[in-house]
């Protein structure tokens, strides 16, 4: 049986990486991801849920050791932390140096080497950066932020433990915001509920001692980095996709992979020719009634049936007859057009409607 696997970040540069964090005694093989200006770590190449993450925020600098320069080793210095990363390769470390300095500072350093092909990418992917924070009017909430009240969050980690163990919700005023987790313990849930509140520019996770982030993206990876990634944030999937996919099926390894086309903007217009759906149901138009006064006589008719019509009330149209026409019809004294009917006819008319009444 093939295994469903979900499409996969959109990362401007991925490759596989050995990390060092301060706490870690070797480096770890991890496959890292660089999706917007946050380093993404997974387990290996196949994984589509980050383990952990690194905000370049904060980014200082890229440092390139003098020492053991066959180990192609680097660092990014950040704000109160260092990480040390091992790459395979010169290369892979000239492009890691590229792509995170180009993101973190919106760039392209002048001391870039590069092939042709490496450096459009590269310049796609600051174009792309430079679109996404331009659109980015205000703070992106993180996925786990659901607008459910305290004991709807219970009742999503409780029935959904496999989506994820920490979820935020708005808070008890418009300055705070809470997080709720779940943990299982023998058989029973352990929940536990945070405040975190806003002051100016930055968020306040309200424990002993207090803990401040820069954004609430901060407050998630501060929980998971606490726990040692016992808390993943939840992440209900979608009902409904937002895209059409592909799925295809790996020969060798039996993975299926769901492919999304790219599609062309705008709105694609689907030629309905030879399968034309067929009409809505309506309610059937009701038909207009109207009085026909003649049903097919002329005038004369009428006239001689008069007596046989006396059971119904009819108006006739007439129109007025000019039997000389062009000039000719001055000069012999022709009647106007709204000089009246013929006087025998309106004799006949008048006598019609008398009987009639």
């Amino acid at each position: 049986m093939s295994r469903i696997k979900n499409a996969t970040p959109e990362h401007y540069f991925e490759e596989y990486l050995y990390k060092k964090d301060v706490n870690d005694k070797v480096y770890k093989k991890t496959w890292v991801g660089l999706l917007g200006n946050c380093l993404c770590f997974y387990s290996n190449h196949k994984d589509l849920r980050c383990v952990d993450s690194l905000s370049l925020e904060n980014f200082i600098c890229f440092k390139e050791p003098t020492t053991s320069p066959s180990e192609y080793l680097f660092s990014l210095c950040m704000t109160g932390r260092e990480v040390q990363f091992k790459t395979d390769s010169l290369e892979s470390r000239e492009m890691w140096r590229a792509y995170i300095i180009t993101v973190a500072e919106l760039n392209i350093p002048q001391s870039v080497t590069l092939l042709p092909g490496p450096l459009l990418s590269l310049r796609e992917a600051l174009e792309k950066e430079k679109l996404r924070r331009s659109q980015e009017d205000v703070e992106e909430m993180p996925s786990c932020f659901h607008n459910v009240s305290r004991s709807e969050a219970e009742t999503l980690l409780k029935q959904f433990p496999d989506c994820g163990s920490l979820l935020l919700r708005p808070g008890g005023s418009p300055q705070t915001v809470s997080v709720t987790t779940c943990q299982r313990n023998v058989g029973s849930f352990v929940l536990k509920h945070y405040r975190v509140t806003q002051e100016q520019n930055k968020y306040v996770i309200q424990v002993e001692p207090p803990v401040t982030c820069p954004s609430l993206a901060q407050v998630v990876n501060h929980f998971r980095k606490t726990t040692k990634n016992l808390l993943i944030p939840f992440e209900k999937a979608n009902e409904y996709e937002n895209k059409i996919g592909v799925l295809e099926v790996d020969g060798e390894d039996g993975v299926a992979t769901v492919r999304y086309p790219t599609e062309t903007s705008g709105t694609t217009r689907i030629s309905n020719k030879g399968n034309v759906p067929p009409p809505l149901p309506r309610e059937p138009i009701p038909q207009e009634t109207y009085e026909n006064p003649n049903d097919g006589y002329t005038a004369q008719e009428m006239i001689r049936q008069a007596p046989e019509m006396t059971t119904r009330r009819v108006h006739i149209p007439l129109q007025p007859v000019n039997k000389y026409k062009g000039p000719e019809g001055a000069r012999h004294g022709a009647p106007s057009l709204n000089s009246g009917l013929d006087e025998e006819l309106k004799r006949k008319l008048q006598l019609r409607r008398a009987m009639v009444e």
